[in-house]
């Protein structure tokens, strides 16, 4: 049941993230939005894998979540700075 619940919100973040992404501006609501869904997605693999539920698919999720946690500080660090920046105002 976690399994699935955190592909969901994983595939939800990577949505969110790629949409925020392929948009000609920069809305911070879309990149926290698709961090959060990733990180939920994230919490609950963890959840999935103390459950000791079976399969590799609990996994993907945390994998999703670093890659693109990767990708954006690696090619474009400045967009973190801007939404911690937008959450503290």
């Amino acid at each position: 049941m976690f399994s699935k619940l955190s592909i969901l919100f994983a595939g939800l973040g990577a949505i969110v993230l790629i949409t925020s992404y392929k948009l000609t501006h920069f809305l911070e609501i879309l990149l926290a939005t698709g961090f959060l869904a990733l990180l939920i997605g994230l919490i609950l693999s963890f959840a999935a894998y103390a459950r000791g539920e079976k399969g590799k698919m609990k996994l993907l999720a945390g994998a999703a979540f670093f890659t693109f946690a990767l990708y954006i500080s690696w090619n474009d660090p400045l967009h973190i700075v801007r939404v911690l920046t937008w959450l503290k105002n």
